[in-house]
């Protein structure tokens, strides 16, 4: 989508009199919602039945600057008396936009049959701009007292010389346009006595020889200004140079299979990022881990040994306990961290150990720790750190995380089910917001250390006392939650159900792409650990999301809740809200479903 866009706010002011109440519908049909959001099958309601979506409201709706018109559906649901309208606009900036039309009339009733009206924002195409467009709807029952006010506000943005021109072909709106009349042979004769006469004079020497100049200096100017920006990028380029020399022995990437030949064959191939597709030469070489949690600017990343032995700890601090859970290859112990023995202060604590079997590979290995080490050192109260490692002794490699009361955030959502004996943990609507809460603030901090997830599913959280949910790394998610992972014939299991289309077709993660998975999350934590898209063969799910298909409602999901989660499956990575506007939306909510408690 073009970076220009509409942004659109709607508030609406003054709730409904008890009398007026339940007895209005305005709201997007299917049709408009498909083309405006790319979502299919769906209405957005913003008055349903007189109940006002304030949580469809708050978001800014993006429109393309092409957009010429937006349809809205209304009806008046009461039969007598009438519902009364008027309909005013104002425009900040008259040169950019011209006065928004309607092709209903400014006063009347509202119609009690379903009906669609057109509101037209043309652009004169004389100046680019943001135009703030005031569209006020006054509704009134009996009396102006009786008054209920709707302010709708676009920020329409213009661009010059996009004139919408099927404005001009339908005659809905007249754009100024200057006209040129020719020039009178005679023209010095018409001018009045009081004006000069120099129209018909030639430029004189003086005033050529200073044009000639002034065109001259520009020219020098223009001429030294490109000579010093030439030398700075060839300064620049010999010092990137000499830099990179250094790096050509160090770059690795964490797949022992990589061939060194691709990796040195052109310089710019060192940095290829684990998100970006690759060449046909070098596909077979670097396998694309690309479902890990990883920094954004990962210019040369260290080996996975080299970063957990940073955090080593002796294995004979290690007792392993109870196996929690178990895949092919994985295993996760529940154990105790014995305490140091040159800290008389120590004590011993409760751990969780990763580690896998003797089965395992050694590209499974590798993996395994290449996907431990990107959560290390991140310290949040919503993130679940590694804590320390005891490899490179020729054993099996342990990864070690604090001890939680709960444990896997997926095991917890099966639990609560009703079980054949009848008994369940129900989980009210504001637990499962304040846990969505706790999920985005823990991507907010893995957002601002540059870090993309990528695989951001119920399967890797883990669940404290309190609800508390931290986010933990993927690694062992593949064998432990093998019915959650497909492969798409490139040899690589991805959790293609959690993506985003563009990451399904492109392998494009991006901040964005994270809000996706987050919201598939929270349907994850509605359903109670249902696996999304079920009856959807993998292999069809790109084509599935393109032609604007997405996960059904739940029946426990509020419809302003699913509102919000609608607007994170977005097409356009551009259009899905940032977690800056789903904290806020969501507290709100969080808030609200307080009061009925």
């Amino acid at each position: 989508m073009s970076s220009f866009t509409i942004i659109l706010t709607i508030s609406l002011v003054l709730g409904f009199l008890p009398k007026t109440n339940s007895h209005l519908n305005l709201y997007l049909d299917p049709k408009e919602t498909l083309r405006l959001l790319g979502i299919k099958s769906s209405e957005l309601y913003y008055v349903r039945n007189g109940i006002i979506n304030n949580y469809a409201l708050s978001f800014e709706m993006p429109i393309n600057y092409d957009v010429k018109e937006i349809y809205f559906t209304w009806q008046s649901l009461r039969q007598t008396p009438a519902m009364l309208f008027s309909l005013r606009f104002n425009v900040s900036n008259s040169r950019a936009m011209s006065k928004p039309r309607a092709n209903i009339t400014s006063d009347g009733y509202v119609p009690n049959t379903l009906s669609v009206f057109k509101v037209e924002f043309p652009c004169t195409g004389k100046i680019s701009g943001e135009v703030i467009v005031n569209m006020q709807l006054n509704i009134s029952i009996f009396s102006a007292s009786n008054l209920t006010v709707l302010n709708l506000v676009r920020r329409k943005m213009c661009i010059k010389d996009k004139v919408q021109q099927s404005f001009l072909d339908e005659g809905s709106v007249q754009v100024d346009t200057p006209k040129v009349f020719p020039t009178p042979p005679n023209i010095s004769h018409a001018v009045h006595k009081g004006m000069s006469n120099t129209l018909d004079q030639p430029p004189s020497k003086e005033t050529a020889m200073s044009t000639h100049v002034f065109y001259i200096a520009v020219g020098c100017a223009c001429g030294v200004i490109l000579l010093i920006a030439l030398a700075v990028a060839v300064y620049y380029l010999n010092t990137q140079k000499n830099s990179s020399r250094g790096y050509n022995e160090r770059i690795k990437y964490y797949d022992t299979n990589s061939s060194s030949q691709a990796l040195t064959k052109q310089q710019s191939q060192s940095f290829i990022r684990p998100e970006t597709p690759m060449e046909n030469s070098i596909k077979g070489s670097i396998r694309n881990f690309s479902c890990g949690p990883s920094p954004i600017p990962e210019l040369c990343p260290p080996e996975p040994a080299e970063v957990l032995n940073e955090i080593a700890i002796g294995r004979e601090r290690i007792s392993l306990k109870d196996v929690l859970l178990e895949g092919t290859f994985g295993r996760i112990y529940e154990g105790i961290l014995l305490s140091d023995d040159q800290n008389q202060f120590g004590v011993d604590q409760e751990i969780i150990v990763k580690t896998v079997t003797d089965q395992a590979r050694e590209d499974q290995v590798q993996l395994f720790l290449s996907e431990s080490c990107m959560m290390k050192s991140q310290v949040n109260t919503n993130i679940y750190p590694v804590i320390g490692s005891c490899i490179g002794d020729g054993l099996l490699p342990y990864i070690i995380y604090p001890n939680t009361t709960v444990g896997n955030l997926k095991k917890f959502l099966l639990q609560c089910r009703v079980s054949d004996t009848g008994s369940h943990c129900p989980m009210s609507t504001q637990q499962i917001v304040f846990m969505a809460l706790q999920i985005i603030k823990g991507i907010q901090f893995l957002h601002r250390k540059r870090i993309i997830h990528k695989d951001i599913a119920a399967r890797n959280c883990v669940i404290d006392g309190d609800c508390v949910i931290k986010i933990t790394d993927n690694s062992l998610a593949r064998d432990l939650f093998p019915s959650e992972y497909n492969c798409l014939g490139d040899n690589e299991n991805r959790p293609v159900k959690w993506l985003a289309v563009e990451a399904i077709v492109e392998r494009r993660f991006s901040f964005p792409s994270d809000v996706w998975s987050f919201a598939v999350t929270v349907w994850e934590m509605l359903t109670l650990g249902q696996i999304p898209y079920a009856e959807i063969d993998p292999f069809e799910m790109a084509g599935y999301l393109r032609e604007g298909y997405r996960i059904a409602q739940p029946m426990n999901c509020p419809d302003e809740l699913f509102t919000v989660l609608s607007y994170c499956w977005n097409t356009n990575p551009d259009d899905r809200p940032k977690f800056s506007q789903l904290l806020i939306c969501l507290q709100d909510f969080y808030t609200a479903l307080g009061r009925y408690v």
